[in-house]
């Protein structure tokens, strides 16, 4: 069966704080990292997964090296090579030119690699309910046995899993080809209209208690009339009512032009009379002062008391009465106009009688007003209804589509398949099983692939290295799914006897597929020959070597450097 491989080709760590690094270079098929306890094999193969955003968990001592990683590996017949700086990631090709940067697993990588791998499987956020792409630790669980957690029980290999709400069964049903990638794509689609569903059934309930609320304050539709019939009647009232409009804006634009200019004169009448007032009391002084020069009272101005100038103080004073005069006679006349005015606005004001009229008329024993009200309540329930109507439209259409989605996700989940898997998954446990030297515990009572595998004492870790591996060949056997290294850490736990020791690492080099690559952590192989790939560190408490900082600094450099240079926001 025709499946894309993703082959591990070398790993890079490189700590800048501490001016150390390590390179590990791997071989396609097998790879063997061995050492003493504590010389950082499972450092290295934690890095691999750390560097594709699988998180595990790292002691304090390697936390604090704040380490960079960088692992290429191929995909597809094309290189890449994949960057992590904390929680920033860059995937770059095999010239280093960087094809994406992210700086979330769960909304940026994921959804790539997902995309990347083929892999269409959608778990539920535990949060939100809402399926979203597997996490790249999802996507390498199967293929992951640690140290930590593996051999105690399956599927607890990283850390961060529980972002997704009970996967496992999601996730056995789709590594063993139980569930194929249709079925989770049509599981997303059925998802997003029962959400769907949901709203628009709530927005359906809302309305039509609105409904229910206005029709408590509108007047029922109790009758029908044919509005043609009030046709005539209603024009007149249109007509009407536009030519009272009118002429109601023309009277009050010249009411308010006659009231402007009666302020206007009533200003001037009293500036006129202000005057007269002033030139009097300068003409009583002039009589008083006979013969001699004086200041005018008002004004200061110095000027000859004779009979010349009084004469023409006399002349001011006509000539203000005179203007005054003609003043007086304006104002009654703005006075004439603007009851004139305000008598025709009155009169436009009460022919809004005449659409009183109008709306009196009656149609056999109905008013117009009345229709016009009855037309209102109508139009108002039929907006409701035709709403009503669209959400009833919207849910029956989701509903058929949730139907068909639902009939066509059943057709993928074929029983006589799923039988089929299982009998062969049973088969495949009980002979690894039986290789592993495991007799208290078989296939019986399988009636569905099983979530772990239960035993006890130093059986239970060679029961579930049996387990893993059936799910592995099932994995290859039913499903096109892309193959992944295959890495396990530690194989020997629970005081394993010799012989078992011996019959562990034997199973894992004579059972791993062929076209599988295999990394293989472990203190020594317990006298099973070997000949492959083999990395070797051996310093205590120091993975990193400061003598290969040099090296890698100018192989990662320029690499980080465009990784974080991409996730500078640019104005």
């Amino acid at each position: 069966m025709e499946r894309n491989q993703l082959l591990i080709k070398k790993l890079t760590i490189l700590s800048i704080r501490e001016k150390s690094a390590k390179t590990v270079n791997f071989h396609p098929q097998r790879n063997l990292i061995t050492g003493e306890n504590d010389v950082g094999k499972s450092s290295i193969i934690k890095s691999i997964y750390h560097s594709l955003g699988a998180d595990v968990h790292f002691d304090d001592v390697w936390e604090r090296a704040d380490a960079i990683s960088l692992l290429a590996f191929s995909y597809d017949s094309r290189d890449y090579k994949i960057l992590r700086s904390r929680n920033h990631f860059g995937l770059f090709d095999v010239q280093g030119n960087l094809l994406q940067s992210f700086d979330s697993i769960i909304k940026g990588l994921s959804p790539h690699l997902a995309k990347l791998f083929n892999n269409k499987l959608q778990l539920k956020q535990s949060q939100t309910n809402q399926r979203i792409p597997v996490s790249p630790a999802i996507q390498f669980l199967p293929f992951y046995i640690d140290q930590d957690k593996s051999w105690t029980k399956p599927w607890d290999s990283f850390q961060g899993l529980g972002i997704f709400s009970s996967f496992k069964r999601d996730l056995i049903n789709f590594v063993t080809g139980i569930r194929p990638n249709e079925y989770f794509l049509l599981s997303e689609r059925i998802d997003e209209l029962s959400t769907k569903l949901i709203t628009l059934r709530n927005e359906s309930g809302v309305l039509n208690s609105a409904k229910k609320e206005v029709e408590k304050h509108i007047p029922n539709a109790s009758f029908n009339i044919d509005i043609k019939a009030f046709k005539k009647d209603i024009d007149q009232l249109l007509i009407k009512f536009e030519v009272l409009k009118n002429k109601e804006n023309e009277y009050r634009k010249d009411l308010i032009k006659q009231k402007n200019k009666e302020v206007f004169v009533d200003n001037e009448i009293a500036l006129v009379s202000k005057s007269i007032r002033e030139i009097n009391k300068d003409y009583e002084y002039s009589l008083n002062e006979l013969d001699r020069e004086i200041t005018c009272p008002t004004c200061s101005a110095t000027y000859e008391n004779s009979m010349v100038s009084r004469f023409g103080l006399l002349d001011d004073i006509d000539t203000c009465r005179d203007l005054l005069s003609d003043y007086l006679e304006e104002k009654k006349t703005i006075a004439k106009n603007v009851a004139k005015l305000e008598g025709q606005l009155n009169l436009q004001v009460a022919k809004v009688g005449e659409i009183t009229n109008l709306l009196n008329v009656k149609q056999g024993k109905v008013h117009l007003k009345d229709l016009i009200q009855n037309e209102s309540s109508k139009q108002i329930k039929e907006i409701f209804n035709r709403s009503q109507s669209s959400y009833s439209a919207q849910i029956s259409e989701a509903e058929d589509q949730k139907s068909d989605l639902e009939v066509s996700r059943s057709k993928l989940n074929n029983k006589d398949r799923k039988d089929s898997i299982l009998s062969r998954f049973n088969s495949l446990i009980d002979i690894f099983l039986i290789k592993l030297n495991v007799h208290t515990l078989n296939s019986e009572g399988f009636s569905d692939i099983p979530l772990s595998v239960k035993s006890q004492g130093s059986d239970t870790p060679r029961a579930l290295l049996a387990y893993y591996y059936a799910i592995l060949f099932t994995y290859k056997e039913f499903t096109t799914l892309p193959l992944f290294p295959l890495i396990i850490d530690s194989p020997n736990q629970q005081d394993q006897d010799a012989s078992n020791r011996n019959r562990i690492i034997n199973f894992i080099f004579e059972n791993t597929p062929d076209d599988c690559q295999l990394i293989l952590g472990t203190v020594d192989l317990h006298g099973v020959d070997y000949k492959g790939n083999t990395i070797s560190p051996v310093t205590k408490l120091k993975l990193l070597d400061n003598d290969e900082y040099v090296e890698s600094y100018n192989e990662v450099a320029p690499l980080l450097d465009l990784l974080q240079s991409s996730l500078i926001p640019h104005s």
